[in-house]
């Protein structure tokens, strides 16, 4: 892999588009310090942040050049860009695109996935004041996300494993653990896989329990190149590991099997999965849980559907404990993919086609159903379905009996000891964007058709992270489409507040300058990646939020004001 130098970066202020909860004046409250921009539009060019509080230090992946770029944060909050941290991650052509970054004591963990992506992957360490390389270690195929356990001493990878485009390849996803008790000279590695959940595993039994629970396991793998042939996925090769998190005392991990709607729970210092939680449905019939179904009906439509279920597929978690309770906090993304399908999977399809998992009321008979008087695109007829539930619940005749929809357009707080969901943001976040900005309703991150993302998956919740203010916990909510960050208050749980909606997008502004390269003036699009720095780590002496934003390829420094008790 070449590396390519990152485009030079400009330093900019942009104008701060708050919504804070009125009356609330000790609430947070966000304001743009500075802007770092790649000048690339829409080509991933700012995914993934970390801070190093030691060397000041904010390493942010830059997927587009393959490396990781890194900045200083001056003692005003604005970030400069200083260089590139990977020049030498290549190792021959074996390596090829950075996906995730990890600072810890000092040392930054780069997640490297291979050229060919079904191969295996590495981790590269780096010392975050000199930048010198102080190890590697091999991971699983496409680690996607890397993360120090609190204590320094673990090192965790979810590999996500991702089949190669004809499905003929499809590595197990697995978590990498790496002991760094001894230091960064050939550290102890294991791998964590899924096995034993697999047709022929000891644990093979608990399948349809965890299916009835929310569970998704459907994948097929292709046995040739032409997809003529193919067998169903072994469990461990359904499962993609999306994202780690760690408990405070660095024993348990939680790793998010995204696709799958479950989360696993992983004893570290042994390398096993203790169980799989599933996450079950949002019922999208509930009052207050509703969403805007189409994009052709010509208006906002935030109402409940009966009989009308959410996959709540979230991408990022992170973990906090509340009167003796550990919480997960899931942003609900959702996500599709392709696999290729049987004669039997979907009536008329070929066997051996590669289809994707999403579908569409056209795909089942409707006559006598609930759902045929909302067959119209204006309607359910555009809403994009998860073919393989809603195949779970047809009736003797073939007719779809509840619908199910990618992700959950919302937050969700999770105990995790009875996997019970505690709190759902429900249809907050499209009732908060329509009210601050009807005129761009549900546009995606790189359009500003009105309503475009309201028949998949709406604004798109994916980036997350918590921070402690005045002896409360907060979470920050990324959404990717319409952009933007959601506050709220979860320091109980049960009863979260919303806080303030945050966003610097500049809606009448050209995204892109004529020679195609991102405009600054226009603020931030698609919030990728999101790390809270507190006020005693930071050089602003106060507390920050730090986004990275893939789309308009800009880093983002915001201010965290208010909060005090």
């Amino acid at each position: 892999m070449a590396i390519r130098q990152a485009a030079q970066l400009l330093i900019f202020t942009v104008f701060l588009t708050g919504f804070p909860l009125p009356g609330a004046e000790s609430s947070p409250t966000l304001k743009v310090r500075g802007t770092a921009s790649s000048g690339i539009f829409g080509k991933s060019a700012a995914e993934i942040p970390a801070f190093c509080p030691q060397s000041q230090k904010l390493f942010v992946v830059n997927a587009e050049a393959g490396v990781v770029d890194f900045l200083c944060l001056e003692p005003d909050g604005l970030p400069v860009h200083k260089g590139i941290a990977t020049t030498d991650v290549d190792r021959k052509g074996e390596l090829g695109g950075v996906n995730s970054v990890s600072v810890s004591r000092g040392t930054l963990a780069v997640a490297v996935e291979a050229t060919d992506k079904t191969d295996p992957g590495a981790v590269v360490f780096y010392d975050t004041a000199t930048l010198a390389r102080k190890g590697s270690v091999t991971a699983g195929a496409l680690p996607d996300m890397v993360t120090f356990s609190p204590d320094g001493r673990w090192l965790l990878v979810a590999n996500e494993g991702e089949p190669n485009e004809d499905a003929t390849i499809d590595p197990e996803g697995t978590v990498t653990i790496v002991d760094l008790a001894n230091g960064f000279d050939d550290p102890p590695v294991q791998t964590v896989t899924f096995r034993d959940w697999n047709a022929d595993g000891r644990r093979a039994a608990e399948l349809p329990d965890l299916k009835k629970r929310g569970l998704r396991h459907f994948g097929r793998v292709s046995l040739d190149e032409t997809g003529s042939q193919n067998r169903p996925a072994t469990f461990a090769e359904d499962v993609e590991p999306e994202w780690i998190a760690v408990t405070p005392d660095s024993r348990l991990a939680y790793v998010c099997l995204q696709e799958a709607n479950a989360v696993a729970e992983i004893d570290i210092a042994a390398a096993q999965v203790n169980r799989i939680i599933p996450l079950g449905f949002k019922d999208h019939g509930q009052e207050g849980m509703g969403l805007d179904v189409s994009d052709k009906d010509g208006k906002v439509a935030i109402q409940p559907w009966p009989q009308l279920f959410g996959v709540y597929q979230p991408d990022a978690i992170r973990l906090y404990q509340q009167g003796g309770r550990l919480l997960l906090v899931t942003a609900n993304e959702g996500d599709s993919r392709l696999r290729p399908t049987s004669d039997d999977a979907v009536p008329g399809i070929a066997e051996g086609k590669i289809l994707s998992d999403e579908a569409s009321l056209d795909d089942w008979p409707l006559a006598g159903t609930p759902f045929a008087a909302h067959a119209a695109d204006s309607d359910l007829g555009q809403l994009k379905l998860v073919r393989d539930l809603v195949n779970r619940h047809l009736d003797v005749d073939g007719k779809p009996t509840k619908l199910f929809c990618f992700g959950g357009r919302s937050f969700s707080i999770f105990d995790v000891e009875t996997g019970d969901c505690v709190f759902d943001s429900g249809d907050a976040f499209e009732k908060l964007t329509a009210e601050r900005f009807p005129k761009h309703f549900n546009v995606s991150n790189d359009s500003l058709k009105k309503e475009k993302r309201s028949r998949s998956k709406g604004p798109e919740p994916e980036a997350l992270v918590l921070g402690e203010l005045a002896g409360r916990t907060y979470a920050f909510i990324g959404l990717e489409r319409i952009g933007g960050i959601m506050v709220y208050d979860i320091t109980v749980p049960e009863s979260s507040q919303f806080v303030g909606y945050f966003n610097n997008r500049r809606f009448d502004v050209p995204a892109t300058l004529p020679d195609g390269s991102s405009n600054p003036e226009a603020g931030d699009s698609g919030p990728e990646g999101l790390a809270f720095v507190p006020a005693g780590q930071s050089p602003t002496g106060t507390d920050l939020l730090i986004v990275a934003n893939e789309t308009s390829g800009t880093t983002t420094v915001w201010s965290i004001t208010g909060g005090d008790e």
